[in-house]
């Protein structure tokens, strides 16, 4: 079995799958749209990573914020249940003779697709309350935190039961995004906020958003290096889980 074959049929797994389109469809845009209609436009002061301070409002800064928030959840649910529900087959495929970095692949794939979509609804949902400076940066951070927390989702699903990793996911996307990161409860980050991987999703969206110039380099480059690390745990966690036991 070939690569393109695995990942075939990995799509169409999850194509028999009618929650799955809601979840990645249905949810991202509701919560974006029903948020911005329900906040009143409050002025609101943050500072942006540049160092300059900028007055919006709270009607302005919620739609962004729950693109961000929406595609982080969806892209870590759907990355636990894909890997939760794959890990028997592709066992079985790999000791069927798949190589199991073409089983990775074919689920990795899957996954990618799945926050894109993610991604191209929470913006469009945004796009119709809400008009960034310049969405070169912010497509790009809503892509890190859903390829950063749909990692962080599927190594979840790969080392634990269906039940801890969904708590785990959930406690760390309410902890980091709807608490730490978040500018609506902080003008300026926390001092801690920098260790947790939303932090620089997060900044590089909001230096596209209120911003004219680029001064988030530095959040950038510590997204990717925790999109990066993921990765490759990732990577090793799932050779081992695909690995036919004895």
């Amino acid at each position: 079995m070939s690569l393109l074959t695995a990942t075939a049929m990995a799509f169409r797994e999850q194509g028999r799958r009618p929650l799955v389109p809601i979840l990645l469809i249905v949810i991202p845009a509701f919560i974006v749209s029903w948020s911005v209609a329900t906040t009143q436009a409050k002025p609101h002061r943050i500072l942006l990573p540049g160092g300059d301070w900028v007055t919006t409002t709270m009607k302005d800064l919620h739609g962004p914020e729950m693109a961000k928030f929406s595609v982080a959840v969806v892209s870590a649910l759907v990355g636990t249940f894909v890997m939760r529900a794959a890990l028997q087959g592709d066992r079985r495929l790999v000791a069927a003779g798949l190589r199991a970095r073409d089983a990775i692949a074919a689920r990795l794939a899957v996954l990618a697709a799945a926050v894109a979509i993610a991604v191209a609804v929470s913006a469009l949902a945004t796009s119709l309350n809400f008009s960034p400076v310049s969405w070169a940066p912010v497509i790009p951070a809503l892509l890190l935190v859903g390829l950063t927390y749909g990692a962080i989702g599927a190594l979840a699903g790969a080392l634990l039961d269906k039940l801890a990793a969904t708590y785990l996911i959930l406690f760390l996307l309410l902890t980091d995004l709807s608490l730490v990161q978040t500018p609506m409860f902080h003008a300026e980050p926390l001092a801690y906020a920098w260790l947790l991987p939303g932090y620089g999703p997060t900044r590089l969206m909001l230096d596209g958003a209120f911003s004219g110039g680029f001064d988030a380099a530095g959040p950038l480059a510590l997204a990717l290096t925790w999109l990066a690390s993921l990765s490759i745990a990732l990577c090793v966690a799932l050779r081992r889980a695909v690995a036919p036991r004895a």
